[in-house]
């Protein structure tokens, strides 16, 4: 089952043209700056507006083609949408804009609207108009309200952005129980790093109309020459091999034979897979390991490359078992340490640095 398309779209002087085949499985995110044409892009997917050139298919039905002139509209696409403003309807209440989307149900993901609305925290709500309720809260309505529908496909455009830090764990929660449960595939727009952190299974990445990368995010983080907001991070996959209540902390796993990765907390189960992100500027290096030090992580790796195009701080990538690294250092460092590509050093981490 995939979501694939072609599609060239022209409105004020900007161009999208893009071409994608997208297995619909887990979550994939639109990532990049805005106006790169993120927005542009689902809206051509959720019909809205026909592109002007291309075509799109979904799960082999054709949604678009504009050489035989098809457009099927946006109400039988089997789709649900969240936009980055809520869009309820101000004039009822916010059981009526949930009870609305029952005329377009069709075949897709089951769900129990109860239960629902208990995840979002709905329930006190259900009488209130949409102008009583906070930002966060219309985005949960707005949210229930498309999953009510039983979509086949999720859209979701920047849905968290201007949300206060309790209503994105809310949604951000649901949206990955949804992947669990009932494997919903869902397009995520977003430009913030975070939530591709968090959420992303599939990652491609916009500039200026065109995809400039595709792929794992695991593969795409801290690789020069995507997006700046990459490549100063590398994305570790593990998952939790000790927790360590007294002290508050965790130890990820993220390889066989590799030492574990220390991290501050232990919001995570025993056993669970864990995501973890480092920003080059948090990564040290070493030629030993040190004692003494109040440094929880110690890494031995191998380093693989030395860019020194940029004029101000030297790339440096190193290799934590199947991990690549990217560190940025000083050129002073670099001449100090005589770092060479296949040294063996130590790459040196503070727990609180990882987040996850």
């Amino acid at each position: 089952m995939s979501l694939t398309f072609a599609v060239q779209h022209h409105y004020n002087g900007f161009d999208l043209d893009i071409e994608l085949q997208l297995e619909t499985e887990g979550i994939t995110a639109l990532f990049g700056p805005s106006g790169c044409g993120k927005s542009t892009l689902l809206r051509l997917l959720a019909g809205l507006e026909p592109a002007q050139q291309g075509r799109i298919h979904f799960h082999g039905e054709c949604w678009q083609d504009s050489q035989t002139g098809t457009v099927l509209p946006a109400n039988r696409r089997d789709i649900g949408l969240v936009f980055q403003d809520a869009r309820l309807f101000p004039h009822l209440s916010v059981q009526d804009n949930l009870s609305f989307s029952a005329p377009y149900r069709r075949g897709g993901m089951p769900l129990d609207a109860s239960l629902l609305i208990d995840q979002l925290q709905l329930a006190p709500l259900l009488l209130q108009k949409p102008d009583t309720l906070s930002g966060g809260q219309k985005q949960r309505v707005a949210l229930a309200r498309a999953l009510l529908s039983r979509p086949r496909l999720l859209l979701l455009d920047e849905p968290l952005s201007a949300l206060d830090r309790e209503s994105r764990r809310l949604i951000m929660d649901l949206i990955e129980q949804l992947q669990q449960r009932h494997a919903l595939p869902i397009i995520y727009v977003t430009h913030a790093v975070d939530e591709v952190l968090r959420l992303a299974d599939h990652l491609v990445c916009l500039q200026q109309g065109k995809v400039i990368a595709e792929g794992d995010p695991l593969q795409l983080f801290g690789q020069q020459g995507t997006l700046p907001q990459l490549g100063n991070r590398a994305l570790l996959r593990g998952r939790v091999a000790q927790l360590d209540i007294q002290d508050r902390m965790s130890a990820i796993s993220c390889g066989r034979d590799l030492p574990p990765i220390w991290i501050a907390g232990t919001d995570h189960a025993q056993d669970t897979t864990v995501t973890l992100s480092l920003q080059a500027e948090d990564i040290a290096l070493s030629l030993q390991p040190l004692s003494g030090t109040s440094l929880q992580n110690q890494l031995p790796v191998e380093l693989v490359s030395i860019d020194q195009t940029n004029s101000d701080r030297p790339w440096v990538q190193v290799r934590f078992g199947d991990h690549l690294l990217p560190v940025s250092i000083s050129h002073r460092a670099l001449t100090q340490l005589e770092l060479r590509p296949g040294q063996q050093l130590w790459a040196l981490i503070k727990s609180i640095a990882v987040e996850h």
